[in-house]
Formats: C-alpha cells, structure tokens, sequence
C-alpha cells in the first residue's frame, strides 16, 4: 500500500495506540482514534484502511512492527509485543532510502526556489546526510532559474502561510508604477513564469493577478488579512493560463488542426475539455469548452498555420487581424 500524507499520519496515530499500555485498543477504537485526529483533514477511515495499514506497518517494507492481537472475550484488541518499540525509532529501511532519495533529486531540481532553501540543514538535522544526493540525474523539469521576480517568492509564499497583508509597489508592462493593498491567496506558475492571485484592498470582489517579475518592493502589513474560501482548482478549470475574466462566458471555440500538429494535438491536449474528432487522416476538428483569454489566443497563434478558427467569429477576426499585422513586419511586397 503506497504511504501518502494521510496514511503516514494514521500510522503515527497507530502507533501511539500500540504504545498505550493501559487502553486495549480494539478494530473500532483504532478507527475512532484515526478519525477523530483526521477530522480536520475530512479524512474518513473505513475498517479494511486499518486493516490494511497494519499490514503495512508489520510488513518488512513498512517498519516490521512487533503488533500483536490478543483476545479479549468474543473481542481481539492490538498491541505492540515489545512496548517499547516505535516507528520513530526504527532506521529507514533500504525501500523508504530509496524513496526518500527519489524526493530528494525532485527538490534538487528546484534549486533556486527560494522556499526551496534549507533543505541541507533539514536532511543534517534529520541524519539523512548519508544519503547520495549527487546521484546522476534522469530527468528535468521545465524551470528557468533567471526569471525576474523569483526573489519574492518566499515572502508572499509566507505571507499566503501566514496570512499577512502586503504592501506592494507593482508596474504593468507600458504603465507607471503603482502601489497596491494586496492580500495574496495562491501562487501559480505558467510559461515559466510566476503569479501571486489575490484581491486588493479598494476591489474586494476580483481576484487579481500579479506577475512577480513586474514586482518591486514588497512590504507586510499588520492589517486585518481578507481570507478567500475559493477552490483554485475549479477557478482555473476553465481557462488556460493565469488569467480568468470573472463574467467571461464560457465558449465553444472550434478549429481545424492540420498535419503533424494534429496528432500532437489529440497527444497533449490543449484543455480538459478538448473533444477531438478526425474528419481525414490529415485533418483534425478540435473544440474546447472555454473562457476566451490572452493566453489562449497566444497558443492558438504559435500553431499557425497548422490550424483554421471556425468559432467563434469574434475570435477568427482577432486572430486574422494578428496574422496579417506579423505580415506586415516583413514588408512584403
């Protein structure tokens, strides 16, 4: 059974129950006490989950637990035999190094990140220095490490942690700067850049967007921190990209792929709402279920010419209208 963040802390909360050398913990008490503690993760445990992490936790790749079941009338509780076993004090096993490694090469690749920092010390702290850390490397993920704003990653990072105000002096691309009452709520990374969203003090009913690399200073406020109940999720389920228009309707945008940008297409899908259809072995029709945006429009221009607009009309005229303006940086005659 794979550990995920929810089992471990089950099996952290088993284990104190195995410890317990008063209380006979029995199948329903076991399955109370993870509940209860899981409640504030809306988490519900089922009896064939304990039965399954008990197995696990005795298991040689789990922790090789000494857990017993004695029998108690018509009734059998679990403890552990030798009381003072626990899994914080049995040393990884070769399996969990394994994984713990594999962790450990994904951080790596965020070197740069700045609430990526400290990670050394952590492992130090924690003994796991013996661990290669310089293995050979097998994979990449796309990350552009001289990408302007990346220093105030961890500052609206904490202050989204900590739910702190931030005063933040911001200039759009062709505007003066300006300074904002900001309330940062997620970060979000597209086309190798990063985003805070939140909403400002003077416009309470619209998320905003902020690109970090147009971030100047940034300063926190000891004001009262406006906390959004917002599913981001679901607030990106139907754009591409960072920027959603809170009254744009969502459309249905159709258009012919041709070639080999066809077969990529129906490969990598462009949105969750793709619906493909070949009408030739050359020519795909594509429609998406989507809010018209920028970013949308400027991936549906880096397939020119492989592809032909059909709906709606409102946008095979922008994008027309941008082909034939890059004609005319050519000058062609």
């Amino acid at each position: 059974m794979p550990t995920t963040k929810f089992s471990f802390k089950r099996y952290r909360i088993l284990d104190r129950c195995f410890r317990n050398p008063i209380k006979r913990y029995q199948i329903k008490d076991l399955i109370d006490a993870c509940n209860k503690e899981l409640r504030d993760d809306e988490q519900s445990v089922s009896r064939r989950t304990i039965y399954y992490d008990i197995a696990f936790m005795k298991s040689l790749e789990g922790w090789d637990a000494p857990i017993e079941t004695i029998n108690d009338g018509n009734r059998h509780y679990y403890r552990y035999s030798d009381p003072d076993f626990s899994i914080d004090k049995v040393p990884l096993s070769e399996a969990q190094f394994k994984k713990l490694q594999s962790a450990i090469d994904v951080i790596n690749l965020f070197d740069g990140l700045p609430h990526f920092n400290g990670f050394e010390d952590s492992f130090a702290k924690l003994g796991l220095m013996s661990l290669n850390t310089s293995s050979k490397p097998c994979f990449s993920l796309d990350h552009n490490d001289f990408v302007g704003g990346l220093q105030h990653l961890t500052p609206i990072f904490n202050a989204i942690q900590y739910e702190t105000v931030l005063h933040i002096k911001y200039q759009a691309f062709g505007s003066m700067p300006k300074e904002f009452i900001f309330h940062p709520q997620f970060l979000k990374q597209y086309n190798n850049r990063w985003y805070a969203l939140g909403v400002e003090d003077q416009h309470q009913d619209q998320i905003w967007n902020m690109a970090l690399d147009r971030i100047q200073s940034i300063k926190p406020l000891k004001t009262t921190y406006i906390k959004l109940k917002m599913d981001w999720n679901e607030y990106f389920e139907d754009v591409i990209g960072i920027t959603n228009i809170k009254d744009a309707p969502i459309e249905k945008v159709m258009f012919l792929v041709h070639g080999a940008t066809a077969h990529y297409i129906i490969s990598k899908p462009l949105h969750g709402s793709q619906v493909s259809k070949w009408l030739d072995e050359d020519t795909l029709q594509v429609t998406l279920s989507i809010k018209i945006n920028y970013e949308l429009k400027r991936l549906l221009l880096s397939y020119s010419p492989n592809i032909t607009i059909l709906a709606p009309q409102s946008l095979i005229q922008e994008h027309t209208q941008s082909l034939e303006k890059a004609l005319t940086q050519y000058h062609l005659k």
